[in-house]
């Protein structure tokens, strides 16, 4: 049997986060919950964000670490240590001579 290569890690993301945490959350063993996208109805989102608290709590429940990385565009009521995000290395930048 394979072992689960999230290594019991997830993280809740705004959808206008996902692109550019991606790469970032695949490399640190992150699984992914996206929150709803900004624009849905109200009533939809709230289904959404409700289905989200029910796995957020299953999770949590078994022993995953949880994160949020939430740019603030619904009100989800979750109490999660905010997601580290790191800033673009400056590795391959050289100034200007």
């Amino acid at each position: 049997m394979n072992e689960d290569p999230r290594a019991r890690r997830v993280a809740v993301v705004s959808d206008a986060l996902l692109p550019e945490l991606r790469a970032q959350l695949n490399e640190g063993g992150y699984g992914v919950i996206q929150l709803p996208p900004a624009g849905l109805p109200d009533d939809v989102a709230a289904e959404w964000l409700e289905q989200v608290a029910e796995h957020v709590e299953e999770f949590r429940r078994t022993g995953y670490d949880v994160v949020l990385a939430d740019d603030g565009a619904y009100e989800h009521g979750l109490e999660l240590p905010q997601y580290a995000i790191q800033p673009p290395s400056t590795s391959r930048l050289t100034p200007e001579t």
